[in-house]
């Protein structure tokens, strides 16, 4: 039988994971693991423990991939997770319920889906979708996206209704079959943040494998975007990381 492992990252996501309870609620299903990237609060400690969700409390400070690698390897030696099992990256600001995730296991396993992704919003409503799935990235279509400008790149989601395989979707939701997390050697630890989901797709796409966009699936996704202040950290981390994946 196939089980779901989730990797969860925080980053100073304690109060927020606490509130939302959306882990909590996955973890009565699901096998939950939270990578803590800051030292988690007595708090966060004290919820992981009542509600069962394994808490990775060390190794702070280290980027996207290489704690969702991190992950994925206590998976593979401290939980025994299998090659037929699921993997599912989720960011901690997605809100999204047990019958959805259920749904999406029973679906990938059918359609024998190496790399999965439902259909993101940006508002509690889902009237806004998120430009979460995209075609790969031509030199400019991130720096106009920073500008707030329309990206060339993004799928028009109001035109796919069906399953869909497509270049790329962002890191914040991403189930894999544990086998092809493997074959691809998981995220490419070079990249600190940003990148590494587009550098990871585009080795699944050369490698053949295939992603499957499920638009019917749906979940909120409250990103920061913290990365379009261009006086931010996070702005030079992206600018860092688009020049490495355009000139890798």
């Amino acid at each position: 039988m196939t089980a779901l492992f989730i990797s969860v990252v925080s980053h100073h996501n304690d109060s927020m994971i606490i509130e939302n309870q959306v882990l909590a609620n996955l973890a009565n299903r699901f096998t939950v693991v939270l990578k803590s990237n800051t030292p988690a609060t007595i708090e966060l400690k004290q919820h992981c423990i009542d509600n069962k969700i394994k808490l990775i409390d060390s190794n702070y400070g280290l980027g996207f991939g290489c704690n969702n690698n991190l992950v994925h390897k206590y998976c593979s030696t401290e939980l025994e997770i299998k090659k037929n099992d699921l993997f599912l990256v989720l960011n901690p600001d997605v809100l999204i319920d047990i019958l959805s995730v259920e749904k999406l296991v029973v679906q990938a396993n059918k359609d024998d889906s190496p790399i999965s992704t439902i259909n993101l919003y940006s508002d509690e409503n889902k009237t806004i979708p998120e430009q979460s799935i995209k075609k790969f990235p031509e030199i400019m279509a991130p720096i106009k996206g920073l500008l707030q400008e329309k990206r060339s790149d993004a799928y028009d989601k109001t035109l796919i209704t069906e399953p869909t395989a497509i270049d790329w979707a962002a890191g914040s939701f991403l189930l894999f079959k544990m086998e092809t997390y493997q074959v691809l050697n998981g995220f490419d630890e070079k990249y600190f943040m940003y990148f590494e989901d587009v550098d990871l797709c585009r080795r699944a796409g050369k490698a053949g494998i295939r992603i499957t966009y499920y638009p019917n699936l749906e979940a909120v996704h409250f990103g920061s975007y913290s990365n379009r202040n261009v006086f931010s950290r996070s702005f030079w981390w992206y600018l860092r990381s688009y020049l490495r994946y355009h000139f890798k």
